[in-house]
């Protein structure tokens, strides 16, 4: 697996941006990387695509030198081993809720290395799979490496119980990046999709505050421009934006400048 340059620039402690794609197509994904993100989230929680359709467009992202992330739709095996075996470079896990929840996040996205304690649940090791370079580019050994090195673990912070369990999750050095979904939080906290309610809003202050000082990257998906900034301000890193808004405020944009013109 090559290098992950989203995680490589987090790690150097620069902010990245990204799209979540939930539209199953191959040339939205090519140009969102020729216009230069460093991510895509392909959703097959939300979005209609699967393990299958998802590899066109993985591919499409790595001919424009973007990292292609899947959000899987269950944390289980069956949906993290596939994305991970057609060449997702990091996964999205929703709804994780408590710290055996991120563990077993963990323990589907790595590889036990040599020596290495033993444990029921873990990534299944195949040398074929595209990940693997079919076997032909890749030695097993190094699959192994790289997959266990430049694989992003996600997971993302939704719930009441998630803000409860927070401090425990943290502790987890596997964890890459905790996603904080504001929409599904604040139905959780009794205010569905009042995502400016005050309480809503402290409550996603303090979790960045505690995933920044825990060493880890806080992410947030923006609903605007102006939101963006908002989130770096507050030290969040890993920023996302829906196509959607990117596709209905380009719509949007252009039919009024053609009204203007009548």
């Amino acid at each position: 697996m090559k290098k992950n340059k989203a995680k490589e620039k987090l790690k150097n402690g620069e902010p990245v941006l990204g799209i979540f794609q939930g539209f199953n197509s191959m040339d939205l994904t090519e140009m969102c990387g020729y216009s230069g993100y460093d991510f895509i989230i392909l959703d097959t929680e939300h979005g209609p695509m699967s393990a299958e359709t998802c590899i066109p467009m993985i591919c499409a992202a790595e001919r424009t030198d973007m990292v292609p992330i899947i959000r899987v739709s269950e944390n289980e095996k069956n949906y993290v081993l596939k994305a991970l075996d057609i060449g997702a470079m990091g996964i999205v896990f929703p709804m994780i809720n408590t710290a055996e929840d991120a563990k077993k996040a963990i323990f589907l996205t790595k590889y036990i290395q040599k020596g290495n304690e033993k444990r029921e649940k873990f990534r299944g090791i195949v040398n074929v799979s595209r990940a693997a370079g079919y076997g032909i580019t890749t030695n097993l050994n190094t699959h192994i490496e790289t997959s266990n090195n430049e694989i992003m673990i996600i997971v993302q912070f939704e719930t009441k119980e998630a803000i409860e369990n927070l401090d425990e999750i943290l502790k987890l050095k596997e964890i890459d990046v905790v996603l904080i979904g504001s929409l599904d939080l604040s139905q959780s906290l009794g205010y569905p999709g009042e995502v400016d309610n005050t309480l809503v809003k402290d409550i996603i202050k303090k979790a960045i505050k505690k995933i920044v000082n825990a060493g880890k990257v806080a992410g947030m998906v923006a609903a605007s421009p102006d939101a963006i900034k908002y989130w770096l301000d507050l030290g969040v890193k890993f920023i996302t934006y829906h196509q959607t808004y990117i596709i209905n405020e380009a719509l949007q944009n252009h039919l009024t400048k053609f009204k203007e013109m009548l």
